[in-house]
């Protein structure tokens, strides 16, 4: 009974490998069955129980190929090669920002370059901005609402 079953849904999916995070990866090959030809799918596994991926949580190689942008999947060597690469890069670029910021501040105090100006708003940029007018008649929000009263011919 189990092997017809097993002959209309096709092969099981087949271990592929496993990353340092501990997610293991599976492929279902391409197949054909009584119900017709079915394409191959590739599946990841997280070790946690709940399957909510966030960047970071899948190694870009093994994204590429669960994508299928890959045909073979990654090895351990590769990763770790692209991995002390990326963290090559980004200590390459901390040394240049600082390098960078040093040459700013230096330019500033040789008056090369004018600082720039301090910030006058925060929050969004396109929030606008509005003073407190200086009235008489203010008008509060929320519970004790009382509207300002009208004075023809007076302007505000």
């Amino acid at each position: 009974m189990f092997n017809r079953i097993r002959a209309l849904i096709g092969p099981a999916k087949k271990f592929v490998g496993v990353d340092h995070l501990g997610n293991k990866y599976y492929e279902i090959p391409e197949r054909t069955t009584i119900l017709g030809k079915r394409k191959g799918r590739r599946l990841a596994e997280s070790p946690t129980a709940t399957m909510d991926y966030e960047l970071g949580d899948i190694p870009l190689e093994w994204e590429a190929w669960i994508r299928g942008r890959r045909k073979d999947p990654p090895t351990d060597a590769e990763i770790m090669k692209n991995e002390k690469m990326m963290l090559l890069k980004q200590q390459r670029g901390k040394e240049v920002e600082e390098r960078d910021m040093e040459r700013q501040q230096q330019e500033y105090d040789e008056g090369l370059v004018a600082r720039p100006a301090p910030k006058v708003h925060t929050g969004h940029a396109s929030a606008p901005s509005y003073e407190k007018p200086d009235t008489e008649h203010e008008s509060s929000t929320g519970g004790t609402f009382q509207p300002s009263s009208w004075v023809p011919g007076k302007k505000s």
